[in-house]
């Protein structure tokens, strides 16, 4: 485990375990069964001569701020803060100085009227919406450098597999696609416009040539607006240098950029053919 600082979240126990005890309120476990879990999957933690003060600190502060402190949690931490003062990892006098402001702040918190319990909202397991088959597409509108010429033309994907995947919030499976895109001039009419349209290859690489995206959602929003469903296809086949692993797509507008890339880079693998 890593320690990059003196901040009660600048290392990787404090910062799992706030991450960790917050998945398991936001995926529907109750606050009892939620930190019984985190108490036992960090047990070795728990134990360690230095990794107790980076676990207990980082779940008592954030069982303060989210109004679910217990008293046996706040007894060990209080505890464990006058001990962490004085330990062995904090090196020369004056790292332990800036620790011991950190720990001063987190005692004074500690012993303060702890904030009014807050709710916190359940996630639903994400549904894309869409089925394996389904053929999107979608206009180029605006301009992204070194590739103004493209601006107007039509990327499509083709959902090749959907499966379930912790994506958001760990503990709850939301809807994954695996895609493939292509790109075109003409704007699609029917489903033969995956026949004329050319398929864009993301990367070019010595063990295979990456055209497959995983597509991940939190929300529809980030979606073009103009996305539209063209029809269904039975499948599409790929060139036996396919490399199976993909990479993450998320419509941002760098996204959209490399779309455009990866078309120029399949007309490079034309070219040599």
């Amino acid at each position: 485990m890593g320690t990059w600082g003196v901040g009660i979240y600048q290392n990787d126990i404090s910062a799992d375990v706030k991450e960790d005890y917050i998945a398991k309120l936001k995926s529907g476990k109750s606050d009892e069964v939620a930190l019984k879990e985190i108490l036992s999957e960090y047990q070795e933690d728990m134990e360690d001569i230095d990794c107790k003060y980076d676990f207990y600190f980082g779940l008592a502060d954030t069982l303060w701020k989210k109004g679910r402190l217990t008293e046996k949690i706040k007894t060990i931490a209080l505890q464990l803060i006058e001990e962490d003062r004085v330990s062995q990892r904090w090196q020369t006098e004056r790292i332990r100085y800036e620790r011991s402001k950190v720990l001063d702040k987190l005692k004074v918190q500690l012993e303060e009227t702890m904030p009014e319990y807050k709710k916190i909202p359940v996630h639903k397991p994400y549904v894309l919406g869409w089925e394996e088959g389904d053929v999107y597409f979608f206009q180029i509108k605006e301009k992204i450098e070194s590739y103004e010429k493209y601006l107007g033309w039509y990327a499509l994907f083709y959902v090749n597999k959907i499966y379930l995947r912790d994506w958001n919030v760990n503990g709850v499976a939301d809807e994954v696609a695996d895609v493939y895109f292509f790109l075109t001039k003409d704007k699609p009419e029917s489903i033969d416009a995956l026949r004329t349209s050319k398929r864009v290859c993301f990367h070019i690489g010595k063990t295979g040539n990456r055209y497959q995206m995983h597509i991940y959602e939190s929300s529809r929003r980030n979606r073009p607006k103009d996305l539209t469903l063209l029809g269904k296809c039975d499948g599409i086949h790929y060139p036996l240098n396919n490399s199976s692993k993909g990479g993450h797509f998320c419509w941002s507008r760098v996204d959209i950029r490399e779309i455009l890339y990866g078309y120029e880079n399949q007309l490079k693998l034309d070219n040599e053919d």
